[in-house]
């Protein structure tokens, strides 16, 4: 989401649940729908697996009623997956409060055929802000302003009246836009930026690297306490330079990094190994053609879905 945007250019060209609405009744039919309803529960969990959880579960309650004919497949799924989303977040919620260090989205892969073009609504930016959104805020916003259901429908799916729905998703919205106007950015600068970002760290280019960073620019390193990583946001142009510098120039000294590109979270981003092993993760945030935030995954469990889609770049 680019924070000013209106609201109508940001979910122009998205996939939309309802535009291939049809009446499904077998479980064969159920899986021409499970990469939507994936795509919902992630975005409002910030998990794959958890997704994915939810999805099987509300396939197991249509089962479970005696397989139905559904008038409207489609709805009936997504309701069952927002309702159980709503359950879910309060559990999720705990954990992220108990997780050590800066939390970031699980990555996402995309399809080949989606790689043309940035998607923001999965972008690991605007995941985060509907992480401070509450429940049935992210819930809002997400159908109606990600999916295009009318706050009728919306309604419908979570249980609430259509003029509450709406107060919510515009609350979330607001949210969403922030408070500074920022231009679109296009694949083809986000891999000049990018690349440009990499060039500096690695030669250790202090006036490089500053060059293409913002001077509010934030750091967010996931680790998981599982391998080392900054415990809180790095902020700030001077010290995010320094720890970047410090942190490349300290892992380079015995053995070069070796780089490969990977689509993930609707943007491209890049993978870093060390003596053959995945080590980290980044993707960029773009305001007005320089980089406002710098996402690391740094968390094993977090890598492991992006090693199959990586391929080799720069060394």
């Amino acid at each position: 989401m680019i924070p000013g945007e209106p609201m109508q250019s940001f979910i122009c060209g998205l996939v939309s649940l309802k535009s291939v609405e049809q009446n499904m009744v077998s479980g064969s039919e159920f899986e021409a729908l499970r990469k939507d309803l994936v795509g919902f529960c992630y975005r409002m969990l910030g998990s794959v697996p958890d997704a994915e959880d939810i999805v099987q579960e509300a396939y197991i309650r249509w089962e479970q009623a005696g397989r139905p004919v559904l008038e409207s497949p489609r709805s009936w799924y997504l309701r069952v997956c927002a309702r159980l989303c709503l359950d879910r977040v309060k559990s999720v919620r705990y954990q992220r409060e108990r997780y050590i260090g800066p939390w970031l989205p699980e990555p996402i892969l995309a399809d080949h055929a989606e790689q043309a073009e940035l998607d923001e609504s999965i972008s690991i930016a605007l995941m985060l802000t509907i992480e401070r959104l509450t429940p049935t805020e992210r819930a809002a916003f997400i159908l109606h302003d990600v999916f295009g259901y009318d706050f009728k429908e919306v309604a419908d799916i979570v249980g609430l009246k259509p003029d509450h729905c709406r107060q919510l998703a515009r609350r979330a919205r607001d949210h969403v836009r922030g408070e500074k106007q920022r231009s679109p950015a296009d694949v083809e600068s986000v891999r000049r930026i990018s690349d440009a970002f990499f060039q500096a760290v690695q030669a250790g280019d202090l006036a490089a690297l500053r060059h293409v960073l913002t001077e509010d620019v934030t750091l967010y390193t996931d680790g998981g306490g599982k391998v080392s990583a900054a415990k809180e946001l790095v902020l700030g142009l001077d010290s995010v330079t320094t720890f970047l510098i410090r942190v490349f120039q300290n892992a380079q000294r015995e053995y070069p990094f070796e780089m490969r590109t990977v689509w993930f979270n609707g943007s491209p981003g890049v993978v870093c190994y060390l003596k053959e092993e995945m080590i980290s993760a980044f993707q960029f945030e773009l305001v007005d053609g320089r980089i406002a935030s710098v996402f690391v995954h740094r968390n094993p469990e977090k890598l492991a879905p992006l090693s199959v889609a990586a391929k080799p770049v720069m060394k």
